[in-house]
């Protein structure tokens, strides 16, 4: 097992110690913010602790390590933000006022999170551990290469093909149908909570919060177009038909590609859009799904899970779309119809009694509104991953985009696109990853070379020149700068040990070659730099032994035995 001193917070990969990783790229000196977990902390003397990879208003969930088991893990934190605070120690403070209400959440954490230790689901990252610690608890969790939903949608034109999001959503959807049978109410599905993982699965992230069925619903974090009503009253009450509206949103999104107006903005005036375009090329029992499930009103919608899911797969077999287009010749033959009643009886031939979309253009009713609008459809390829996303240390799907817009021709080939290749010199490879400007190419670091023109970490070599034109995909090999081959020392007189090692470490000084030694000076500060050898602005290269003196002086008289820490 390498030290964890050696261990990137951003990727947790061995890179020396370097605090500008040249693995991910993440720069370990920026740190995490004041009220989280420092990076390099250590819990239950056992979990190392990373950088922060996602944040709500009542968990803080960070890329850790586990030193035992020897792997990557995610550590959730139940930390309220808007009651508690972090003390100097690291531990968490909570005003009396707001005991009770952080005690409640509290139980609640470990009791859900305890239900799912050894309890594996398809669909949801896994439950190692929970325990308490610094006045709060944590739960362990595997580590997945991934990135959100919200992230791979946004990179792959904005959405997806029914045919495309049928085999990732229901096997998600069983996932949920398993919790509830636990007694346990996810609350927070949505395209951030969503991950869209290495083996192209779709995962939930372990339940932000959960709580049981019938809780109430003020526990849950919030997210607009996807949290139902009734989780925006403080007394309100969160069932199973709570994450059916979730699910049926945040499905919405991805076959669509627009985000639903809030449930509290609709129940003042429902404006849910659809393009008529979509509303056409969409399975009937899809837009039918959608419909019931995001009904504002808890008794107006899909009661469960289970129906749900059966809403989806109904009307797919050959006799049941027969039955539909024999359902709307016959209405148009014999009552002049038009396309948006027909689909509203056959709706109705199902027994939902609700209103829908009409599907020509111009024509609304029900739910479903006609919105003018055009998004760019996508197709399945092959799934390419890059680092340091927004879920995980590693790497992620992306789907290429068509070159098609509006309504798609199934016979026709897509065009070759060429676009302008950004110029990538002296930028840090975590700037530019997730970056717009690299979203038509693929970015695979070559390697790393010594260089006096770019400090270390920067871009000094891509393969493809700025400016030049290539093909979507197509792939830039990037070097990374090492820095200079050789360089001065810096002068280390009055660091503390732990400046000293950033200092030198920035300037590429190997970890391995740094000797912190103990020599006592009782006329100088206790506990600095005294002197160092190699001396300051000598010449000299990453793989130089540097020792470092720190004045080993307590402020206490009497000899004291130096020595090599």
């Amino acid at each position: 097992m390498p030290s964890i001193e050696r261990l990137c917070p951003g990727c947790m990969k061995d890179n020396g110690g370097q605090s500008v990783c040249g693995v991910c790229g993440y720069d370990s000196t920026k740190g995490n913010a004041p009220d989280k977990l420092p990076l390099r902390f250590i819990i239950r003397d056992r979990y190392f602790v990373g950088r922060v990879i996602y944040s709500d208003v009542f968990m803080t969930v960070y890329l850790g390590f586990d030193t035992i088991e020897n792997k990557s893990v995610s550590i959730k934190e139940y930390f309220p933000k808007s009651i508690a605070e972090r003390n100097p120690d690291k531990t968490v403070y909570v005003s009396q006022q707001y005991q009770f209400d952080y005690n409640n959440g509290l139980i609640q954490f470990i009791e859900v999170n305890r239900k799912l230790v050894g309890y594996p689901l398809a669909s949801l990252l896994s439950t190692y551990s929970v325990f308490e610690e610094n006045s709060t608890a944590y739960a362990i969790t595997e580590s997945v290469s991934a990135i959100t939903l919200k992230s791979f949608l946004a990179r792959n034109g904005g959405n997806l093909r029914w045919e495309q999001i049928r085999p990732l959503f229901l096997p998600l959807i069983d996932t949920v149908k398993s919790l509830h049978d636990m007694g346990i109410i996810h609350g927070a599905i949505s395209p951030e909570t969503v991950l869209v993982c290495r083996d192209g699965k779709l995962r939930l992230m372990s339940t932000p919060m959960g709580r049981n069925a019938g809780s109430a619903s003020k526990v849950f974090a919030l997210y607009d177009g996807y949290s139902a009503a009734e989780q925006y009253a403080d007394d309100g009450q969160a069932d199973e038909y709570t994450d059916v509206y979730s699910i049926c949103a945040t499905l919405f999104t991805a076959l669509i590609g627009t985000v639903p107006p809030s449930a509290e903005e609709r129940a003042r005036k429902d404006s849910l859009t659809i393009p008529s375009h979509f509303a056409d090329e969409l399975p009937r029992q899809v837009l039918v799904s959608m419909a019931n499930g995001m009904q504002i009103k808890p008794e107006d919608r899909t009661p469960d899970v289970e129906t749900l899911k059966n809403e989806l797969i109904y009307g797919e077999t050959k006799e049941n779309v027969r039955k539909v287009q024999n359902a709307a010749k016959k209405k148009e033959k014999n009552a002049g119809s038009t396309k948006a009643a027909s689909y509203e009886e056959s709706v109705e031939s199902k027994g939902s009694g609700v209103k829908y979309a009409a599907i020509a253009a111009g024509i609304t009713a029900g739910v479903f509104l006609l919105l003018a609008a055009i998004l760019v459809l996508t197709v399945f390829k092959n799934q390419v991953f890059k680092k340091n996303e927004d879920f995980s240390n590693n790497a992620a799907p992306s789907i290429p985009e068509t070159a098609s817009i509006g309504d798609v021709d199934s016979d026709a080939v897509e065009s070759k696109l060429v676009y302008k290749v950004p110029d990538l010199l002296g930028k840090y490879y975590a700037e530019i990853e997730n970056s717009k400007d690299c979203e038509h190419i693929k970015l695979v670091i070559k390697g790393k070379e010594y260089s006096s023109t770019y400090t270390k970490g920067q871009i000094c070599a891509q393969s493809i020149a700025g400016g030049q034109s290539a093909e979507h995909d197509s792939v830039v090999e990037l070097t990374i700068s090492l820095g200079p081959k050789e360089f001065k020392m810096p002068d280390l007189s009055g660091y503390t040990p732990e400046q000293a090692k950033i200092e030198l470490l920035k300037i590429g000084i190997l970890y391995d070659n740094i000797e912190i030694v103990d020599e006592y000076d009782s006329e100088a500060k206790s506990g600095i730099v005294l002197r160092q050898d190699p001396l300051r602005d000598a010449i000299i290269n990453g793989e130089v032994k540097v020792r470092v003196f720190v004045n080993s002086y307590n402020g206490e008289t009497g000899s004291t035995v130096a020595g090599i820490n």
